[in-house]
């Protein structure tokens, strides 16, 4: 068992002892599309009592929002050489038309570490998929 905890401040004083800095945040908001907008909901069951409702279709809509995060904060933490590599495989595919496998950049030199939550091995799964 571990866990962790941070603490932001947006006061200027706090700057000099702060240990660790935010760069970037990004966020997806994925609730125009309906089979987004439907997979958790709070609803009543047949005895009135009120609880959490999951879609079977959670693991994929969490999958698609993850790797859509994933494209919009590539650019911003990848090395150079990465966005460089990507770029030529682009060009090459889609300007002379070569058949090229599209580069998956190596998020492992922009990170340290990945943490995942560890709410069962779908989640783990589906995040395998979209990485």
């Amino acid at each position: 068992m571990g866990g962790a905890a941070i603490l932001l401040s947006n006061r200027w004083s706090d700057r000099l002892r702060a240990k660790y800095r935010l760069v970037h945040v990004v966020r997806t908001h994925r609730g125009a599309d309906d089979k987004s907008y439907k997979c958790v909901q709070q609803t009543e069951d047949s005895e009135g009592n009120l609880g959490i409702s999951l879609s079977i279709d959670l693991m994929e809509i969490a999958g698609e929002s993850l790797k859509s995060n994933i494209t919009t904060v590539g650019p911003l933490v990848l090395p150079a050489s990465e966005q460089l590599l990507f770029l030529l495989t682009l060009i090459g595919s889609k300007i002379f038309k070569l058949k090229l496998k599209p580069y998956i950049p190596d998020f492992i030199q922009a990170f340290d570490h990945f943490c995942i939550h560890a709410g069962g091995r779908a989640v783990i799964d589906e995040l395998q998929k979209s990485l």
